[in-house]
């Protein structure tokens, strides 16, 4: 798979990304972060999530896409490329991740928010379109780019491209409006 759009065009994307998660956060109460069964859209049918259940999910996308792009960069490849293409690994992943940080308390998962999301952040500016654009030094069953590896661990559709708020909170007015008037009830 080949980047489907330039580095500075995904580091855009991805930090509008972030400002959107910032913001909401910056509306939320505790108690509104933590409340369970608040996301409604873009997960399992078994899923009962609370928002501070779906940062854990972002920060895993985001957090395998640094170890890929490390493992890359060393002439490695790190086993989420596959396993994001697999439904099965997939759902690991996407449980996986929520359940790894259910310990967190919600500073720490919002501290590790904004870690992991500076670091991947830092970590494509530091590229170039080049970089972006090059070939992996070890062999792969399919044809990848930097940029298109990426994409295939951020980016597994139906998400936007580097949008993966939008997926679960497809309306942040919304979904604010409609914690608050559960909270009123």
């Amino acid at each position: 798979m080949r980047a489907t759009v330039t580095q500075n065009e995904a580091l855009r994307l991805l930090r509008r990304e972030h400002q959107a998660v910032y913001a909401l956060i910056a509306e939320l109460s505790h108690e509104e972060m933590t409340r369970g069964d608040t996301i409604r859209h873009g997960l399992y049918a078994d899923q009962r999530c609370s928002f501070k259940d779906l940062l854990a999910h972002l920060i895993c996308y985001e957090a395998f896409t640094l170890a890929a792009i490390a493992d890359w960069q060393r002439g490695r490849q790190h086993w989420v490329i596959d396993a994001a293409r697999d439904a099965r690994q997939s759902r690991d992943i996407h449980y996986g991740g929520i359940s790894e940080r259910a310990g967190l308390s919600l500073r720490e998962q919002l501290d590790e928010y904004r870690r992991v999301g500076t670091a991947l952040e830092e970590r494509i500016a530091a590229l170039c379109e080049a970089d972006w654009r090059s070939e992996p030094t070890f062999a792969m069953s399919r044809a990848y780019d930097l940029g298109g590896m990426i994409e295939n661990v951020m980016v597994t559709p139906p998400r936007p491209m580097y949008r993966h708020l939008p997926v679960h909170v497809p309306d942040a007015a919304d979904y604010i409006g409609s914690l608050r008037a559960a909270s009123e009830r």
